[in-house]
């Protein structure tokens, strides 16, 4: 953490310490309850900094496949292998909110498409990602049916 949070909670500490002390205990516990959820808050925060995170996705017209970094970090030596078509592409570097347009020869209904990627420190990552121009891919779908959706 930076050496501001710490100071931050540092004195959280005291003054729930000091409220604590003079008599208030709840109020003394509720502060250092409140003050451990912020720092367990700043630590998550500090591992997620600089990580890249990929979308895959087909092209209104199916014509192209669109990689989208929509992570907090650059993402370094993309490859991107299309199964079954038996296309394969690297992209160099995508920064954040970057987007890729790789143009197919023809149409596609169908296909699979596995990518990996590296972050800032060669870090490896992989996913796959299953893309149809037929189906509407909907982010916000739960993974079980809830209260009659759609």
């Amino acid at each position: 953490m930076e050496r501001l949070h710490i100071a931050i909670l540092a004195a959280g500490v005291i003054i729930g310490g000091g409220v604590a002390v003079i008599g208030q205990v709840f109020m003394g516990v509720s502060i250092f309850i409140v003050l451990a959820t912020i720092a367990m808050s700043l630590h998550i925060m500090n591992d997620t900094k600089n990580l890249p995170d990929l979308d895959c996705r087909l092209a209104e017209d199916a014509k192209s496949v669109v990689i989208k970094n929509t992570g907090s970090g650059p993402a370094h030596q993309i490859h991107v292998a299309l199964v079954p078509m038996n296309i394969e592409f690297d992209v160099r570097t995508l920064g954040v909110d970057e987007e890729y347009a790789y143009h197919l020869p023809a149409m596609i209904e169908e296909v699979k498409a596995v990518v990996t990627y590296k972050d800032s420190e060669d870090k490896k990552f992989g996913r796959s990602y299953k893309l149809s121009s037929l189906e509407e891919n909907d982010p916000l779908q739960p993974m079980f049916p809830l209260f009659s959706w759609k």
